[in-house]
């Protein structure tokens, strides 16, 4: 195997192990916060949200990071300090120290991720399925931890969990650290141009990446209060109706990856979008987590289709010297959306009712099948991506 297969195997890798640590950390500190240290809902609140501040604030470092130094050890100090993070809330012995956990694993993945991304970037023109490939890869890790980390969580406790998962996350830098035959970037001193330069250049696309994040994030949350609130359902029973989709987003993103290239992305962006909002309209009259289930596999076919479209968006419209700006970039549309769209449906839950809140949620999401295609063509995105090393692909499958 060459160097640069060694080097994008360590990269894979640590992006799976980080990511699939991360699926479990964020299902089950709020629950962990609550029972174990006593947290009110404010401070929960206070405990979730410190980490997104902190990932947001940190990613235009990490941008910079990771476009002037060598990015394997950028992404290796994040998957190292993420896991830091984990260990700290396998110890902590009250909110404090679990706030600082929670700042180490915001600064840990805004680093990480940015300097993965970029590093798939680096692969994307010969490798058109780069971003693919890794989405599937941290979605299979994802739904794999989950069944170690229900059944020993009854014996372990939270604490066992978090320390496994700081583990390895640990094994994910070693990996990074390690890896093979890794050059080192030859940089001057740091990414040439304005970064308001790349914020006008990228703004049609950050703005839909917080737009459909907004409905996203809200869909998410409403599930989890609908599964806990109306059927009464235990950790493991939400992690079973959650199963289908997580299974979804492993092995669709290389398929629908080959529908965008035959479709076209703005074609794809908007039936993945329409998908999803066929979910959010179709939550308030679901009879049950069975067809719940089924019906989640449908937002989850949709990120598999348009997170690995962003990403290669900004990889081809990127300089090469300055696509870790970019990741940074695109990163924070998608937390700012995150962030409004948990608070907004949380708060809409409260005061109104499901369907409501449902028909607001599927309403951005028709809203996003529309102006999606549109940023894409304004940008001057490619609508098909080019296939420049098939052949060679076929041959090592």
């Amino acid at each position: 195997m060459s160097r640069p297969s060694s080097r994008r195997r360590a990269i894979v890798l640590a992006a799976a192990l980080v990511g699939g640590s991360a699926d479990i950390l964020d299902f089950l500190l709020p629950l962990w916060a609550g029972a174990e240290l006593g947290a009110t809902p404010a401070q929960i609140g206070t405990l979730v949200s410190l980490e997104l501040v902190c990932s947001f604030a940190a990613r235009p470092l990490a941008g910079q990071l990771t476009d002037s130094r060598e990015r394997t050890r950028v992404a290796a100090t994040g998957a190292l300090l993420y896991g830091l993070g984990c260990l700290g809330y396998a110890v902590a012995p009250g909110l404090a120290v679990a706030l600082l956990a929670a700042a180490a694993t915001g600064v840990g993945g805004a680093l990480l991720w940015v300097a993965v991304r970029a590093m798939t970037a680096e692969h994307h023109a010969q490798d058109d399925a780069a971003f693919a490939r890794l989405f599937s890869a941290v979605a299979l890790a994802s739904w794999l931890y989950w069944f170690p980390a229900i059944v020993l969580l009854p014996a372990v406790g939270y604490r066992g969990v978090f320390v496994g998962l700081g583990t390895t996350c640990l094994f994910g830098a070693a990996a990074l650290l390690t890896a093979v035959g890794v050059p080192r970037r030859s940089v001057a001193d740091g990414p040439s141009g304005s970064a308001r330069d790349d914020v006008r250049r990228l703004a049609p696309l950050l703005g839909v990446v917080a737009l459909t994040n907004v409905a996203e994030s809200g869909v998410g949350l409403l599930l989890l209060l609908h599964l806990q609130g109306a059927f009464d359902l235990e950790v493991y029973q939400i992690a079973l109706v959650f199963l289908p989709g997580g299974i979804a987003l492993t092995v669709l993103p290389r398929p629908l990856h080959r529908l965008t290239v035959r479709w076209g992305r703005r074609t794809v962006y908007a039936a993945a979008t329409a998908a999803s909002a066929v979910f959010a309209a179709s939550l308030a009259a679901a009879p049950g987590p069975g067809v719940i289930a089924g019906l989640w596999v449908l937002t989850s076919a949709a990120w598999a289709a348009l997170i690995p479209i962003h990403d290669a968006a900004v990889a081809e419209l990127s300089m090469a010297e300055r696509t870790g700006r970019g990741m940074s970039l695109l990163g924070n549309a998608g937390l700012a959306g995150g962030a409004v769209g948990s608070a907004a449906a949380g708060a809409l839950y409260g005061a109104t009712s499901l369907a409501v809140v449902c028909a607001v949620l599927a309403g951005l999401l028709v809203l996003g099948a529309a102006a999606g295609p549109w940023a894409l063509r304004r940008i001057g995105l490619q609508d098909r991506p080019m296939v420049i090393a098939a052949p060679a692909r076929a041959t090592e499958a």
